[in-house]
């Protein structure tokens, strides 16, 4: 009893020092790591008061508690939240594909404990979601249910957080969910990208906060503020934002990584880019040029380049690139923007006419009709996946039952539930699923090589 005793008071004691110690408990990012190696890396984020403290982050390699390099900050002054630090801490030579034990220390005192889930060389699971952080019970019960899924990581295809993707929204609606009770953040690591809600906006000192508190690969198209592509910052507004962004504005709107036996590729597609310029083109182009020994490619957007609902039907700007996509062996593409899922048969297009932003993009649909993803399962085409109903309102819910509102390329449509999307992944069979808040199954299908 004595022992029992005292194991309850170091835990409940280690409970309270980690609340004192932390804003935002640690949580894991890839950071700049988009090509898998023999000893794996991850990034460690927290955020704490803005003081000095003694910061040491330890892995457990072995027997041996193994000290990592030193402990970077940035500091974040941009109201309405008070000035914090955001900290950051690389975990290096890890084990591919295992659980790592880690601990972070404040002046020499262990104040967090958790595994790392590395990154796997072969097969592997991840979850898929978007348009989830508003703060809702929705997006509390998307995120209990695709925790217990146990993915290898979390990609979310923005709309990170609502209103404004603002540093003080973050804290209510993003990491008090995906990092609560389950403290899933410090387990797995969470991937990415900036929707038209995470973009800076003029009215907000701290909006575009994607930029400060996410470590993700910095190898996308070299662009600099204030360029062409470039996420649009005010001078004199978002400069706190863009100084604790540091390299990471505005670069990390878009990048590439393989995980497994996929290579993705990840596109800001925010109407401030225009993928049609020559070198952003030259980049994507190249990118999935040089992913052509990956067993599969997978891009992920924010707006959709094919879906059916009524609301952000003529948000079609990524059209043109679908041809790009099918002469590099793109199987997937996966958007948010529209809240609720939908799923394309495989299908070509070749555009024909594309007016302004906000217009329907008009062309020719090559539609593979006899994939039915269980027993006939090599699509002739790329199958476009909306995966936008994480936890915000649902979008059209009365199209789900009506079918002649449907695109005619359109297999799946479910606006009336919250969901998310399972992504089994080996190097010959992709297996996906479409759950909901009960983790039962709306939709499935399996893609084979």
């Amino acid at each position: 009893m004595r022992l029992g005793t005292a194991l309850l008071t170091a835990c409940l004691a280690l409970g309270l020092s980690a609340q004192e110690a932390f804003l935002v408990k640690p949580y894991l990012q890839l950071g700049d790591a988009p090509v898998p190696a023999a000893r794996e890396r991850l990034d460690l984020l927290w955020h704490t008061a803005d003081r000095d403290e003694a910061w040491t982050v330890e892995v457990r390699l072995g027997k041996r508690w193994v000290p990592q390099a030193p402990v970077t900050q940035r500091r974040l002054a941009a109201p309405p939240l008070p000035p914090h630090r955001i900290c950051r801490a690389t975990l290096r030579d890890l084990p591919p594909g295992a659980q790592v034990p880690y601990r972070v220390k404040r002046d020499g005192a262990v104040v967090f404990e958790a595994e790392a889930r590395t990154r796997k060389a072969g097969a592997h699971r991840l979850v898929l979601l978007g348009d989830a952080g508003d703060g809702s019970a929705n997006q509390m019960a998307v995120a209990k249910a695709f925790a217990a899924e146990q993915p290898d990581m979390v990609f979310m295809v923005g709309d990170l957080v609502y209103g404004r993707g603002r540093a003080s929204e973050y804290r209510p609606n993003f990491f008090a969910v995906y990092h609560g009770a389950s403290e899933l953040m410090a387990k797995v690591p969470f991937l990415g990208l900036p929707g038209n809600h995470d973009a800076p906006f003029p009215g907000f000192e701290d909006a575009s906060a994607y930029y400060a508190y996410w470590s993700l690969p910095l190898n996308g198209p070299a662009l600099k503020p204030g360029e062409p592509g470039a996420a649009p910052v005010k001078a004199g507004l978002h400069d706190a934002i863009v100084a604790a962004a540091g390299p990471a504005f505005p670069r990390m709107a878009s990048y590439s990584f393989d995980w497994g036996p996929v290579h993705w590729t990840v596109l800001d597609s925010n109407p401030y880019v225009d993928w049609d310029s020559p070198a952003l083109k030259a980049w994507l182009e190249a990118d999935l040029k040089a992913a052509r020994g990956a067993a599969w490619r997978i891009v992920a957007v924010h707006h959709p380049l094919f879906q059916s609902s009524r609301t952000h039907l003529d948000d079609q700007w990524l059209r043109p690139l679908s041809p790009l996509f099918e002469k590099h062996g793109v199987a997937l593409v996966f958007a948010g923007h529209v809240h609720n899922y939908q799923r394309t048969a495989p299908l070509s297009f070749v555009p024909t006419k594309i007016g302004p932003r906000g217009k329907a993009v008009e062309g020719t649909f090559t539609v593979d009709e006899t994939f039915d993803g269980r027993t006939r399962t090599r699509p002739r085409g790329i199958i476009h996946i909306v995966t936008g109903a994480g936890g915000a309102d649902l979008y059209d819910r009365w199209q789900t039952d009506v079918r002649t509102s449907w695109q005619p390329w359109t297999r799946a449509f479910i606006a009336d539930q919250h969901s998310f999307t399972v992504l089994d992944v080996e190097a010959k069979k992709l297996r996906l699923r479409q759950l909901d808040t009960q983790g039962r199954e709306l939709d499935a299908i399996t893609l084979t090589k």
